[in-house]
């Protein structure tokens, strides 16, 4: 900018001859080579006289568009305000006490001893409704401080530092040795990976503890294979429960499972199908059940009612979660 205010009268003619022509008559062109070559005492207030300005207006104007069109058109990467947190202290599972003293829930309540848990299902899978419908929290300390408080549950995902709220709820009395517990459900958790589930009460974390989400179920239009994909290896899978939405379903679902690499195609069965409810939807539903047997890993389509998916069978199952 301080260049341009230096430039005599002559440079600034040959900037503007660089700009793009517009056709002007005689009279036109007159007046502004007249008011070019005029000389007035610029006002100290600005350093420049009004004519000059209105050309360096111009110039900047040009100057300015051109990077701003040239940015608008550049595929500029997406910025992820998001980071990876560290993974909390990883939970247990530990028994409750009926009033007799005998120990129950030894393989569902998960948490930290003496502090938190929860009655969780025996996998927790992303996008699901189904093991989050009903979760029971189980709290110890000081009853006095814990009962009829409000409390609530958030879920940060360890990787990605994405964070949901899964829950909240009032505390109610002891059960099963604790000082207080309630009933509540999740949210399903959007994503695979480890979660810290943090305790928060008007005093700030109560408690925090982290759990393994698999990925999601397998889903084929309206129906869902009840196997999460990553655990969906070269094997055999007995009493398979099958999902479909929908009403006035057959009483027998056939699932094909076609290889993509050799094409050879097995048909399964699924029958003993039980209507519901689905709560997430609040639409009619049916769970069948039956077996499937994977000979080898690779790429299949799967076609359950005119409906098909490309999945990947893969050699072994994941590592241990815990």
């Amino acid at each position: 900018m301080n260049k341009l205010t230096h430039l005599s009268d002559k440079e600034l003619l040959k900037k503007m001859k660089e700009l793009p022509a517009y056709e002007l008559n005689g009279e036109q062109k007159t007046r502004i080579i007249k008011s070019i070559r005029e000389q007035k005492t610029p006002r100290r207030r600005f350093g420049f006289s009004f004519q000059r300005a209105g050309v360096l207006g111009a110039l900047f104007a040009v100057l300015i568009i051109v990077p701003v069109l040239f940015l608008e058109n550049m595929d500029l990467p997406e910025i992820n305000s998001l980071a990876a947190v560290e993974r909390a202290e990883i939970g247990e599972y530990f028994a409750l006490f009926e009033e007799d003293g005998k120990p129950i829930y030894l393989d569902s309540n998960y948490g930290i001893p003496g502090k938190v848990s929860l009655l969780l299902p025996v996998e927790l899978v992303a996008e699901d409704y189904r093991g989050v419908s009903k979760i029971m929290v189980n709290l110890w300390g000081n009853p006095n401080d814990l009962v009829n408080k409000d409390m609530k549950i958030e879920g940060v995902h360890v990787d990605s530092g994405f964070t949901q709220e899964m829950a909240s709820f009032t505390l109610s009395n002891g059960m099963y040795g604790s000082d207080a517990h309630a009933l509540t459900s999740f949210k399903p958790f959007e994503k695979q990976g480890y979660w810290n589930l943090k305790f928060i009460n008007r005093e700030g974390t109560f408690g925090e503890f982290s759990v393994y989400v698999k990925e999601p179920y397998v889903e084929v239009g309206k129906a869902t294979l009840i196997i999460s994909k990553e655990d969906l290896v070269a094997g055999t899978f007995e009493d398979v429960n099958l999902e479909v939405e929908g009403e006035d379903l057959p009483e027998q679902v056939k699932l094909s499972l076609l290889s993509l690499e050799d094409g050879t195609e097995e048909v399964f069965t699924f029958s003993d199908g039980m209507d519901f409810i689905k709560s997430s939807t609040a639409k009619k539903a049916s769970m069948f059940t039956g077996d499937i047997v994977i000979k080898k890993s690779g790429k299949y389509r799967i076609t359950v009612l005119k409906q098909s998916v490309t999945v990947e069978v893969r050699k072994s199952g994941p590592p241990a979660n815990q």
